[in-house]
């Protein structure tokens, strides 16, 4: 399940903190690019998701990213960093795929991201809190 709610600059925030399966991301970032076909800018914010095929699972959707064309990729914590190199490979992105180590570093790359028109999605990971990420962007709601 994915809640939205609206930053003071007009950001639009899509809250699947909650969803760590690769399935449930991978929805939610089909959700995310529905946005970016209305013209916003699309920020995924993601780490380390729950399951047996990680490694596979997080290519596929550091892979997923590029081809839906979502346009930042922030990957928290170094566990989840294959979903960065994947996005790299992928072979269209230079420097849109961001890793970061924790949950404040990805706070502070969200801010210099967010503005009018701008969607950003926020999906779970098994080790960093990114329930904190979403707690510290309610506090900005007009």
């Amino acid at each position: 399940m994915i809640d939205t709610f609206t930053l003071s600059d007009g950001a639009v925030v899509l809250d699947a903190h909650l969803t760590t399966d690769f399935h449930g991301v991978r929805d939610a970032q089909r959700a995310l690019a529905e946005y970016r076909l209305e013209g916003f800018d699309t920020v995924h914010v993601a780490g380390l998701i729950a399951g047996d095929d990680t490694t596979d699972e997080l290519d596929a959707l550091g892979r997923s990213s590029v081809r839906l064309n979502i346009h930042h990729l922030i990957v928290v914590g170094h566990s989840a960093h294959g979903m960065h190199r994947a996005a790299e490979h992928e072979g269209s992105w230079d420097g849109e795929s961001l890793p970061v180590s924790s949950v404040a570093d990805a706070y502070d790359e969200v801010m210099s991201l967010r503005g009018p028109r701008v969607a950003i999605l926020v999906t779970g990971a098994v080790d960093q809190p990114l329930g904190e990420l979403i707690e510290r962007l309610k506090g900005d709601r007009p």
